[in-house]
């Protein structure tokens, strides 16, 4: 059988059981195919650069689902020129061609969480935006920085209506033994409401919407992107509102805040 009828067996079999039961299928199944392939992947992305250019990245950014795949240069050569990025020295990378299907669980999707689970142990990548829930998925999984942490107060007052914001709460649970127990066994305590948004989270893969006076520890890690000319001009996010972060490790933190200053013109 081959790897593209095997998953298509595994989906009739998966049908009806929530997105979160596809995940999870697809790490029991692909564990190891999944480390073995995220060292392979690291390993290519630094002999790949090393013998095509040997020119360090001055920023490297990720557009997931934005379909737009033909907006890469354009973006390239306006943020170069906004952000004062020598070409000569270094190179600058906008991937607006990466989707990532959170209801089918296929190759495609596969291949693009591998490339992004290795650009992240890299430190490779700088800035990420996506659809809201897309992003949620990564917020929770502790990917974006507190934007309190590099953001002085006046910016994050002028934007505080653009401000994304998640629940430490949550975070903390998925990332606890507790969630790691209801993966296993299907239970949970109904009396603590992150359980419950687990829970919820799991059977439909999509993240709520929290009004941020419910939250108890509430953190800002991204940008809603409404409005934003860049946006609208280049056909990204069609039918849907992104938002945009800055990655935890990022390496060149300047860039991707002037990333993000550049998406909001």
């Amino acid at each position: 059988m081959s790897v593209h009828e095997e998953i298509k067996e595994q989906q009739k079999k998966l049908k009806g059981k929530g997105v979160k039961a596809h995940l999870q299928y697809f790490w029991d199944y692909y564990k190891i195919h999944t480390i073995v392939a995220i060292a392979v992947i690291i390993f290519l992305i630094i002999l790949v650069k090393d013998i095509t250019n040997n020119k360090p990245y001055a920023f490297y950014g990720l557009m997931l689902n934005s379909y737009a795949p033909n907006a890469e240069d354009v973006l390239e050569n306006e943020f170069v020129g906004y952000a004062g990025i020598d070409t000569e020295t270094s190179s600058c990378f906008i991937d607006t061609s990466a989707t990532y299907n959170m209801e089918i669980i296929d190759e495609v999707t596969i291949a693009t969480s591998q490339k992004i689970m290795a650009n992240l142990s890299a430190a490779e990548l700088d800035s990420m935006a996506a659809d809201k829930n897309t992003f949620s998925y990564y917020a929770h999984q502790d990917v974006f920085v507190d934007l309190r942490t590099v953001y002085d107060e006046s910016f994050l007052d002028k934007y505080s209506d653009k401000l994304f914001y998640i629940d430490k709460g949550l975070v903390d649970y998925i990332a606890s033994d507790e969630y790691q127990d209801f993966l296993m066994n299907g239970t949970y305590d109904k009396d603590n409401k992150y359980a419950v948004m687990a829970a919820d989270i799991y059977a439909t893969g999509k993240y709520p919407d929290t009004p941020v006076a419910e939250m108890d520890t509430p953190v800002p890690v991204g940008i809603i992107l409404d409005g934003s000319s860049v946006i609208s001009d280049n056909g990204l996010y069609q039918g849907s509102t992104p938002v945009v972060g800055i990655i935890a490790n990022t390496t060149r933190l300047d860039n991707a805040k002037l990333f993000i200053e550049y998406l909001l013109k």
